[in-house]
């Protein structure tokens, strides 16, 4: 199967190579109220066929720590080629340690979902977790420690999941090593040699850096072989309110205008309203009375209460609010606002974490 290039970023395209047709685009738009997730089964190969240079056996064996990732917006980054390592990251690059990461990124900064996959042990092998994106983050970056290693990583930054406006059901990319420029070590043991002032993050490839005793150096290579590779699975897809059985609407509405804000937050098609009009007619609590004068009068409603707790104790839920109609409008009047809202809550990081903490 041959190689095309999938030209994402100036600063990524040297190395995001695609194999042909991973990339399977599906049907799903990515909406504001959509919320997915996506599986992501991380395939590791370094192996001394493939890396025979200073290929570690012992103290401690070639592996790697366990994988960090976040799913976020435009504005956030976990690491950027051309950049400079945040603290958080030095530390995660040279101890494998994540809490300076998450702490990073708590209260905001465009992430949507911290998630972890668990350590590899050993050179190849693999390692399997799940995330969740929205239609307002629809990127996700992740970065595994080389252990053993200077500040050696392997990651990807800001990959959209999104293209042309449509969620991406599958996709497969490789990655090379990379260097968080934190530490001057050439080799994969070398001690801990801290770089002053911090370099900027970088590729490493065969011929850089361009010193014999760097532990990826091979000057008869163009290029190195891809040391692991990233596949990702869309699994579910939900709505931000689920759509409700027929039964469920009948049982909510109350007037046209309690039906038309019930298919606003359920995007049920507004080709059901006539037949849900004539099987149940408008309820009222007293004996109709036309108001004398003909002017139009606008709906009223009630303050909002207070959200619901989170859906969920783990992982992603949802918290409801509601206010009520005092008054509804008549003869064209404006129509009520919707009577409902939904958000996200809860964090992934609730949930237990079994993973090894290198």
């Amino acid at each position: 199967m041959g190689a095309v290039s999938w030209k994402l970023c100036a600063w990524c395209a040297l190395w995001w190579v695609l194999a042909a047709g991973a990339l399977k685009v599906g049907r799903q738009r990515c909406d504001e109220d959509r919320l997915a997730v996506y599986k992501l089964h991380v395939e590791t190969h370094w192996t001394r066929d493939l890396f025979p240079k200073q290929y570690p056996e012992w103290r401690p064996p070639a592996q790697w720590s366990r994988l960090v990732g976040r799913s976020h917006d435009k504005s956030y980054f976990l690491f950027r080629v051309g950049e400079r390592a945040s603290d958080g990251l030095k530390l995660f690059c040279e101890t494998g340690q994540s809490d300076g990461l998450e702490a990073q990124s708590q209260g905001g900064g465009g992430v949507l979902d911290e998630f972890n996959g668990p350590a590899i042990t050993m050179g190849k092998g693999s390692s399997e977790t799940e995330f969740f994106v929205d239609g307002n983050h629809t990127r996700v970056s992740v970065a595994m420690r080389i252990v053993p290693s200077p500040d050696w990583f392997v990651g990807l930054d800001s990959l959209p999941l999104c293209k042309n406006g449509y969620w991406i059901d599958a996709l497969s990319v490789q990655a090379g090593p990379m260097d968080a420029g934190t530490d001057s070590g050439f080799t994969f043991t070398a001690p801990n040699w801290p770089s002053e002032p911090r370099q900027k993050i970088s590729h490493i490839t065969a011929q850089h850096p361009s010193h014999p005793a760097n532990s990826f150096f091979y000057p008869d290579k163009k290029e190195l072989p891809s040391i692991a590779t990233f596949h990702f699975y869309r699994d579910k897809l939900y709505r931000l309110s689920e759509k409700m059985q027929r039964s469920h609407i009948d049982n909510r509405v109350h007037s046209v205008d309690d039906l038309e804000a019930v298919l606003r937050r359920e995007e049920i098609s507004n080709d059901v309203l006539p037949s849900i009009v004539r099987d149940k007619p408008q309820r009222r609590k007293g004996k109709h009375r036309r108001l004398r004068n003909g002017r139009p009068v606008a709906c009223q409603v009630s303050e909002w209460e207070a959200w619901s707790p989170c859906s969920v104790s783990c992982g992603i839920g949802e918290s409801t609010r509601s206010r009520k109609v005092l008054r509804h409008a008549l003869r064209g009047g404006g129509r009520c606002p919707p009577l409902a809202e939904t958000k996200w809550c809860g964090e992934h990081t609730d949930c237990p974490q079994r993973f090894f903490n290198w």
